[in-house]
Formats: C-alpha cells, structure tokens, sequence
C-alpha cells in the first residue's frame, strides 16, 4: 500500500479528531470550517505543504485531544509549530487569554500568520450560517479584526510570498461591507 501523502493525512487525522463537533449552528461538521481554510489558503495561491497541513491542523491542539507532541510526531515540528502559534491557551482567565493570543499571533511566523488570515476569512465568511442576530455578528466581525490587526504586518511583509492576496482581500472585505466594517489593505 502506497504512503499516503502528508496533505492528505493531515485531512483524515483532523476529521477523525473533530468527530462529534459542530460548528456554532449544531449542523454544520466542525471540519468543514477546516476544509475552508484550506481552500482559502489555496485561493491565496499558498502551495507550501506544511502550510496547506496547518490548515487542516490548526484546531487540533486546542479544541481536541491532540497535543503539540502529537502533532509533531506525525507531521513535525515545523508543522506542529505552527499550530502550537494559532492555540490558545486555554488554562488561563479569557481576559489574559486574549491578551497573551493577539501577542502570540504577533509573533508568530508569516506561515502562521497566513493560516490565521484563512481562519479569519472562513469563520466572518461562515458568520451567514450562524444564528446569531447581525448585531451579535457585528460583534464577531470587530472580534475577528482584533486577530487580523495582530497578524496584518506580518502578511504585508511577506505578500510577495502569498501569490493571490488581493484576490482573499477582495474576499474578505465584501463580508466585512456586509456587516458594516470599514476595508482592510494587505496588498
């Protein structure tokens, strides 16, 4: 039997890992989300396999049992990295939680940082399905910006390695019009 590719793996393990999970609508299979940010990712031109893996990983450490030990024994640690950068620390009061997560994103390396940006386009895109009341969407929307004002000079830094950028900014900003929010430049 032929060694499955990285990529690949990296879709089964996830979904084996988010079994049971919802997104915030109880229909939806969590592991839809992470397939969108794949394809956002790939929508930005991102071919680099650690990435596109990130993608599909990026959740597992903080909303599954998997940890960062894990995760790099079977993917690595370049890739394990990268989504030890997108987790959360969960173990401290939601306050210091978000503080110390916009300082992480901060720091975190352009491939992170990338992989957040999906993220962030796929949940204010998903926002539609949710049933939520689009004052409380607004509310996630300007939450969400908090993550993209953490990640944003480090994508404009490195936009030349993100061939499509425009086109996921582009992307972005029309759900952003939706709920009222001023545009966003990375490109």
């Amino acid at each position: 039997m032929a060694m499955k590719n990285k990529l690949d793996l990296s879709k089964q393990y996830a979904i084996k890992q988010h079994k049971g999970q919802y997104r915030k609508n109880n229909k939806t299979p969590y592991w839809h989300h992470l397939q969108d940010v794949v394809k956002n990712l790939e929508i930005m031109g991102i071919k680099d396999e650690s990435i596109l893996c990130s993608g599909w990983l990026h959740d597992s450490i903080e909303d599954t049992s998997s940890d960062f030990d894990d995760v790099s024994k079977i993917f690595g640690k370049k890739i394990a990295q990268i989504v030890s950068d997108l987790t959360k620390e969960t173990r401290l009061p939601k306050n210091q939680q978000e503080k110390n997560y916009l300082k992480q994103l901060s720091n975190s390396s352009w491939q992170a940082k990338v992989v957040k940006f999906a993220d962030i386009l796929a949940n204010i895109s998903d926002l539609k399905n949710s049933e939520l009341n689009k004052k409380q969407k607004i509310v996630q929307v300007k939450y969400k910006i908090k993550y993209l004002n953490a990640i944003k000079s480090g994508i404009i830094q490195n936009k030349t390695k993100i061939p499509n950028l425009s086109q996921a900014e582009n992307m972005l900003n029309l759900v952003l019009k939706e709920y009222g929010q001023r545009k966003i430049t990375l490109s």
